[in-house]
């Protein structure tokens, strides 16, 4: 995880969170911590690079061994481009289409046994292009969730019902986000082969899904969430062990 280098002044004093929440992709930062783009169309070339992490202050980098990602782009349903990578560039054709960009990240190996949250990803974004002949880079609007927790130091949340979890999304320089109009919320105990759907509602100008853990201390907790701002667009991301439950 970064964060920009800084001045202080003395006696300043500043106040951060790391590692706060559930840890997914997110848009990533310049060394100044200004957001930059995460994916945009220049031509007929799409070029997508997000963060492989971050916890809503702070962006994570793919760490090397043990950290791996992939992508899928497809057009019209039909896949047009991969990249063994957490990142790629990818050709596309002119005329306007719909397409389906597919992320997936995961923790493996010695390093893994140190990393014991979010030990893998899926994120896909559906969205509309087509090449703009005016303009030199087109944004291409992703979505990145962030969860809020009442979480321990461990990422962990007590075997309760009625726990809330809150939910919103930000962007990249490329795209804002519009306002969340439909959100939703299911948790895994089996790795993402059966889900239990939360219970969402707007509260306080927000998003909360709230969660029944009752006699499910122990249990390793998978969630998939959908979103979709004012403007129609969406993600659906499933991160597998988001949290245990104590």
């Amino acid at each position: 995880m970064t964060d920009p280098v800084r001045t202080y002044e003395k006696g300043e004093r500043r106040q951060e969170e790391w590692y706060g929440g559930v840890l997914a992709p997110t848009g990533p930062l310049d060394d100044t911590g200004t957001e930059a783009p995460a994916a945009e169309r220049q031509g007929n070339l799409i070029g997508v690079a997000p963060a492989f992490y971050g916890d809503g202050q702070h962006m994570g980098v793919q760490g090397g061994f043990g950290d791996l990602g992939n992508m899928i782009l497809k057009r019209n349903g039909e896949t047009i481009g991969d990249s063994p990578y957490p990142f790629g560039v990818f050709t596309v054709p002119a005329a306007e289409a719909s397409y389906e960009l597919t992320l997936n990240t995961a923790k493996f190996g010695q390093p893994a046994r140190f990393w014991n949250r979010t030990t893998q990803t899926t994120t896909t974004w559906p969205f509309r292009s087509a090449l703009d002949e005016n303009a030199h880079s087109q944004g291409i609007p992703l979505l990145f969730p962030h969860y809020a927790l009442p979480e321990d130091g461990r990422k962990t949340l007590p075997a309760q019902d009625g726990q809330r979890i809150t939910l919103t999304a930000t962007g990249h320089a490329g795209y804002h986000p519009g306002p969340l109009t439909a959100v939703k919320l299911a948790w895994s105990y089996d790795g993402g082969r059966t889900w239990t759907e939360a219970r969402t509602e707007q509260r306080n100008g927000g998003w909360q899904a709230v969660v029944d853990h009752s006699s499910a201390t122990g249990r390793q907790v998978t969630l998939r969430a959908d979103l979709t701002d004012a403007d129609g667009n969406a993600v659906t991301q499933i991160v597998t062990r988001a949290y245990d439950v104590r």
